[in-house]
């Protein structure tokens, strides 16, 4: 058998040794989009809970998820698998538990990714609007769509280098923000904020739920761990300074909110006014420095689509790769190893969607941005929740020199924690929407992503029956063709095992 040429021997590889500690911590930290969050998402949620207790509620969360990446990151060790929480699922629980996290990764990624040009492009309108360039939103978003198409399918340390600057200033006018804050206290600086209960009632499901949101994005080191260099320490210290920094961010930014505001008024402030964080440095800082403010949160939410695009494109990849969809989908540049195929088809679908909105005239933040972004989320909670479960199990099996903590105490503990979340995001998720209680929307979104979910398990029992090498080989990454010929080939696959 004549040896491969060049173009096939890295037509399903992704780049080796490119990304460091640092370069997949601008990854995570601009998909979490800090400024973003902040300036909208903290202000909805003062408005949404009715309360102060959103510092405490980063506070649960937080804890939360550094439970989660304590087991998350210790099975990262032992599997690299661009496909992540999928793969972790798929060698965790099963293949069929897999494909179905699949399902439910791919949608939930593509549809935060594709929310963001909703905001992106009502930012953009309003902003050029203030210097006299009047256009519709979606023309905003179209361009910020082409632009991340087109780094998308780039070498991936180039795409880290292009956040690396936009989440440096991005995080610096934060903390500028929040120190104008404190320096400008209405009533002296209180702790009102971080008791237990300035957070209660049902409020407290959907500010838990917006701050798991704030969050995600901290679990995609593991996505780049082909690509990254000395995977078992870059990863998990990725993973783990994403939460601690984006905790810190948080708690600090939406204390300084409320300490400006005051705990008496910061509610109805937040609820009169979404721009609060703007307009509080405009008093503070002057006009300068709210138009600072603003273009950055449009450099930030475009940095954010960025990050989801490559996270999601990867996900598309590895599933095409171990050809549990379409195989093309696993096809990498051969001059920059991206996962250009894949790239693609996330560039494809966030256009239709741009242009279906443009069409039918619905609201780009209410409809887009924050309807199909919070939907997303519930699908990434629960994916969460299954990933932590499906971490418990694997070490169950074999502890693999892991320690008793990383292998059995915190993912039981994390279990518990994201369980709790997800019931309480569920059932008061009408008051995230800010819809009626009974209302279909609440329901439907849960129903989708069971379906999506059922959709997945009866795809992978299909390919179980039809195509048994393909089943084979899924969630074994780039070792897939070993193990999917050993199965044609009726040879023993435990060799090709989980490193």
């Amino acid at each position: 058998m004549s040896a491969p040429s060049p173009a096939s021997a890295v037509q399903s590889a992704l780049a080796r040794d490119k990304l460091g500690t640092l370069s997949l911590l601008h990854f995570s930290l601009t998909a979490a989009t800090p400024l973003t969050v902040i300036a909208g998402g903290v202000v909805v949620m003062f408005a949404v809970a009715g309360q102060i207790g959103i510092p405490i509620g980063y506070v649960i969360i937080a804890a939360s998820l550094l439970l989660f990446s304590v087991g998350y990151t210790a099975m990262a060790r032992h599997i690299a698998n661009a496909g992540a929480m999928y793969a972790f699922v798929a060698r965790g629980l099963g293949r069929v538990p897999g494909v179905a996290a699949a399902w439910v990764a791919a949608t939930s990624y593509c549809a935060l990714q594709v929310s963001l040009y909703g905001y992106l492009g009502y930012v953009a309108q309003s902003l050029f609007a203030s210097i006299g360039l009047d256009l519709p939103w979606w023309a905003f978003a179209l361009v910020a769509w082409l632009l991340v198409g087109l780094l998308g399918t780039r070498a991936v340390d180039i795409n880290a280098k292009v956040l690396a600057v936009l989440l440096t200033v991005e995080v610096a006018v934060v903390l500028v923000f929040s120190a104008s804050n404190f320096a400008n206290a209405a009533d002296g600086v209180s702790f009102g904020a971080f008791s237990p209960t300035a957070l209660s009632g049902e409020a407290a499901g959907a500010v838990l739920a917006l701050a798991v949101i704030g969050f995600i994005g901290f679990e995609s080191p593991t996505v780049y761990g082909e690509e990254a260099r000395d995977r078992k320490r870059t990863v998990a210290r990725a993973t783990i300074a994403t939460v601690l920094i984006l905790a810190f961010i948080y708690i600090v930014s939406s204390w300084s909110i409320i300490t400006a505001a005051g705990d008496d008024n910061v509610v109805a402030a937040a609820t009169a006014d979404f721009d609060l964080m703007f307009s509080l440095a405009g008093d503070q800082l002057g006009s300068t420095w709210e138009t600072i403010g603003r273009i950055l949160l449009l450099t930030s939410v475009t940095a954010a689509a960025l990050s989801f695009h490559n996270t999601t494109a990867r996900y598309l990849f590895a599933l095409g790769r171990e050809q549990v969809v379409f195989s093309w989908l696993g096809r990498t540049s051969v001059r920059t190893c991206a996962p250009v195929a894949a790239s693609v088809t996330q560039t494809v679908a966030g256009g239709l969607v741009i242009v279906l909105w443009a069409v039918l005239g619905l609201d780009p933040v209410v409809h887009l941005f924050y309807y199909l972004g919070t939907a997303s989320g519930i699908g990434l909670i629960a994916l969460i929740l299954t990933c932590a479960i499906a971490v418990l199990v694997y070490f169950a099996r074999d502890r693999r020199e892991e320690s008793l903590w990383a292998s059995r105490i915190a993912p039981v503990l994390a279990i518990l924690a994201m369980g709790g979340v997800l019931y309480l995001s569920v059932i008061h998720f009408h008051t995230l929407l800010g819809v009626e209680k009974g209302s279909l929307l609440p329901k439907l979104v849960p129903i989708v992503f069971a379906v999506l979910a059922l959709l997945g398990a009866l795809w992978a029992l299909f390919l179980k029956r039809a195509r048994p090498d393909v089943y084979a080989g899924i969630g074994h990454g780039a070792k897939a063709p070993l193990v999917q010929a050993a199965e044609r080939a009726a040879v023993p696959v435990g060799a090709a095992g989980d490193r």
